[in-house]
């Protein structure tokens, strides 16, 4: 599934359920920023990446989750760069709002709508062009 069709389900899933808003996960490295495993840290964004995280970050009717595998101070320091940059992240690797219920368990997986992660196949390169077009039609 491509990432237009990702987030054009996700809106219609949100008007046919009446949900105020919906979920979406995004990883750091080789995702927003290219991979740098150096020991200085670069913060190089994939084209478009920046301008549609602002607009990911500024809408109401979408939950930011930061999902990464970096270590505390790490964390601390990315979140800081990318709240300088105007991109906020609602949550870091957890989604508190969207609890139990009779038919799912979220206590070890945590809920979203669009997962953006090169692991997910998202390609870094062309698809934050995808992002910004789908959220500026919405």
């Amino acid at each position: 599934m491509s990432i237009t069709n990702a987030f054009r389900n996700a809106f219609e899933r949100k008007m046919e359920k009446n949900w105020d808003k919906i979920y979406v996960l995004v990883d750091i490295h080789d995702t927003i920023l290219k991979a740098c495993y150096e020991h200085v840290e670069s913060y190089d964004y994939f084209p478009m990446a920046k301008e549609a995280l602002q607009e990911l970050s500024a809408r109401q009717d979408i939950c930011l989750i930061l999902w990464s595998s970096c270590y505390p101070e790490k964390l601390d320091s990315y979140l800081g760069k990318f709240e300088h940059d105007g991109i906020h992240f609602d949550y870091v690797n957890r989604n508190p709002e969207v609890v139990n219920t009779s038919l799912a368990c979220f206590d070890d997986k945590l809920y979203f709508n669009v997962g953006i992660d090169d692991k997910f196949g998202f390609d870094a390169d062309t698809d934050w062009y995808e992002v910004a077009e789908v959220l500026n039609q919405q």
